[in-house]
């Protein structure tokens, strides 16, 4: 046949998606013919498992369908070169789905196009039972994934284009232990995750198409008439809501404090920016015991309201409205951020009265090993991890200056070692804009802190002081790749550092309880005008 390649997907008269799936989980869909050949699942025999696994039809299954020489035949000698020819024809597609979660990816499907959203039942998450689990042997299992690694990698790179993050809908658990790899977290492995129903359009820069005009990817048309038609029912001088006429833009203590003023009375909304694995679920679940926030991991769900859209991050003039319209339903919510936005964060109108920004904060390295179902799969388990898979580890650039590659409009931080001081810069600018920033380190403190702030009580925490008693270099066990990865991502580093001093919550003192009577602990809340004087005199600052 044709090769897929050779298909107009680009033309403005075809919306085209496809449906991803786990490829070990796809090998194990039995039918008639497979247990004509290797009996049923249920009853097959270590022999029969053993033919099942050899079995050459179904090798890289993906791979062998999608590329245009079937490279993905040649099983585990199948190139690089293989996998991103899979790559670059899923850029093309206009959607990808995840078959996970394939009906809140359907409903997802239906809002972006503008088609009435099913009644559907939603399907969350995996089976009860692992591939692993169903095979029952080890070796044979490990042999599956071997022949058929390409496809798998394949699969976890496509999450990061996926329209619905179905890893977020699993997440139930809220892992205490925020420096330690939680086997459910999150996967993260595909520099991958937003949250369900955001659209996840793809950067087509490489393909010298630009997604920004074209209606099929960019929901901005839909959202300026959603906002249009808020018409008249939206105030900025309403009674209830603080003034600004008289507040200078440049001033941001004045900011802070008319955002702070308008949440008290209800006229604000409180948004988390989370980078993945920055303690969005310890958030999230903070949360919800204080107000309504938005059902599925505080990002969006069924009960999202219908005038406000649903893609993030907001447009600058668009930020007022959303804002305002959501306070009425939520108090909190939160924007995920594991792929990179679809529009800089920069544009966002973050000095908006009705708006109170947080961003929780967290050393990049610690980051880099919180693990998840796809990193143990490419580079086996943490505890288990070989020297030579730890070398992969290092060189895997889907995590390089994770924050950075974010937060800054062109995404600078893929640079690695090589990205500027200009980089760092415009990073700082942009957290210099938030409302407030936490340190994952002692999240549960900053918490507290933030509540204090903004006049609500959370409910007794168990304080989270300092870090684990584990050091990341002592972690990886390995001096020379701890440097290298130290060095790749040395710009998200000295963000990290730096963004210390802006902290409402001062987590080294805390480490060294440092607890002084005598200046009423001082050390440890960050006061306004040290947070002032850290975030400098730029015009254009929260």
């Amino acid at each position: 046949p044709t090769p897929l390649k050779e298909v107009k997907w680009e033309s403005p008269n075809l919306v085209s998606f496809i449906v991803m799936k786990d490829p070990i989980d796809r090998r194990l869909s039995g039918d008639a013919t497979t247990s004509k050949l290797f009996g049923e699942e249920a009853d097959r025999t270590e022999e029969q498992w053993e033919a099942f696994a050899k079995y050459d039809g179904s090798i890289n299954f993906m791979l062998t369908r999608l590329t245009p020489d079937h490279c993905g035949e040649e099983g585990e000698n199948a190139t690089i070169a293989c996998l991103e020819h899979g790559k670059e024809l899923l850029r093309r597609f206009t959607f990808i789905l995840d078959i996970q979660c394939l009906e809140e990816g359907l409903e997802a499907l239906a809002n972006e196009l503008g088609l009435p959203i099913p009644d559907v039942k939603k399907g969350r998450g995996r089976t009860s039972m692992s591939a692993r689990e169903r095979i029952g042997n080890d070796d044979i299992y490990d042999f599956i994934v071997g022949r058929n690694r390409l496809d798998l990698e394949l699969y976890e790179w496509s999450k990061s284009l996926s329209l619905v993050d179905c890893s977020a809908l699993d997440e139930g658990d809220f892992d205490d232990d925020l420096n330690v790899a939680d086997a459910g977290d999150v996967d993260q492995f595909s520099d991958a995750i937003n949250y369900n129903y955001t659209l996840n359009a793809t950067d087509y820069s490489d393909d010298k198409f630009d997604a920004e005009d074209d209606s099929v990817f960019n929901n901005q048309s839909d959202s300026k008439s959603t906002n249009e038609e808020l018409g008249s029912e939206i105030s900025l001088a309403s009674n209830n809501i603080t003034n600004q006429d008289n507040i200078n833009i440049d001033d941001r203590e004045s900011i802070r404090a008319l955002q702070i003023e308008n949440y008290k009375k209800g006229n604000a909304l409180l948004l988390n920016i989370h980078i993945t694995h920055h303690a969005g679920t310890t958030f999230c679940a903070a949360m919800k015991q204080i107000g309504n926030t938005p059902s599925n991991a505080c990002n969006g769900g069924d009960d999202w309201p219908e005038t406000v859209p649903r893609h993030r991050p907001w447009e600058y003039d668009e930020t007022d409205r959303n804002a305002i319209e959501l306070r009425k339903v939520y108090h909190f919510i939160s924007w995920e951020f594991g792929k990179k936005p679809r529009s800089p964060l920069v544009d966002v109108n973050w000095e908006s009265p009705h708006l109170v920004s947080v961003i929780v904060m967290k050393d990049p390295i610690d980051r880099r090993l919180s693990g998840d179902g796809g990193i143990n799969r490419m580079f086996g388990k943490e505890e288990e991890r070989t020297e030579e898979q730890w070398e992969a580890f290092a060189k895997y650039d889907g995590s390089i200056n994770f924050m950075l590659t974010r937060l800054t409009p062109d995404h600078c931080g893929e640079d690695g070692e090589n990205a500027t001081d200009t980089c760092l810069e415009q990073g700082k600018d942009l957290l210099r804009r938030f409302t407030y920033i936490l340190d994952v380190r002692c999240i549960d403190e900053g918490l507290e802190a933030l509540a204090g702030e903004l006049g609500f009580s959370l409910p007794a925490v168990g304080k989270s002081s300092g870090k684990t008693s584990v050091t990341a270099r002592e972690r990886i066990g390995n001096d020379d790749i701890y440097d290298f990865i130290v060095e790749r991502n040395r710009r998200d580093l000295e963000l990290y550092e730096w963004s210390k001093s802006l902290s409402l919550v001062n987590c080294s003192a805390l480490e060294e309880e440092l607890f002084d009577d005598d200046d009423d602990n001082n050390d440890i809340i960050n006061n306004d005008d040290d947070f002032n004087d850290s975030a400098g005199n730029d015009g254009n600052v929260l």
